[in-house]
């Protein structure tokens, strides 16, 4: 809770900041936004540790499959988000939507093998 209020309070002062640069140097209010972001996505990535540390546990469960992939695959999907967020800041819509296309493909592509193996396991189960 605590670490949400201080999140919240660098948010709140980026805003202020980006509203008093945006009219006289907006390139800097761009910079104060994508500088924003990074650091709080910093900050929420060591904040993961413990999950990191939960999910290899549960290399026993999948059977010659880590969950790396499925890992692998929610950092591309992050990734896609905050790429597409900074070009739609930066007014490139277009771009920002072929950003968050390729990032689904490619979290697809990562995830398959999980999803064939899956697949596999309840093919085998109903015969």
């Amino acid at each position: 809770m605590i670490l949400l209020c201080k999140l919240a309070a660098a948010v709140f002062v980026a805003a202020v900041l980006m509203l008093i640069l945006k009219k006289d140097q907006p390139a800097f209010a761009f910079l104060v936004s994508v500088c924003t972001a990074a650091g709080l996505l910093a900050v929420v990535v060591r904040q993961l540790q413990p999950l990191l540390d939960w999910l290899r546990t549960l290399d026993g469960y999948f059977q010659g499959q880590s969950p790396a992939a499925l890992l692998q695959a929610l950092g591309i999907a992050l990734v896609a988000q905050f790429a597409a967020d900074t070009c739609k800041e930066a007014g490139l819509t277009a771009a920002a939507g072929a950003v968050e296309l390729c990032g689904r493909v490619l979290a697809l592509l990562q995830a398959l093998p999980l999803l064939q193996s899956l697949l596999s396991s309840f093919a085998d189960y109903l015969q």
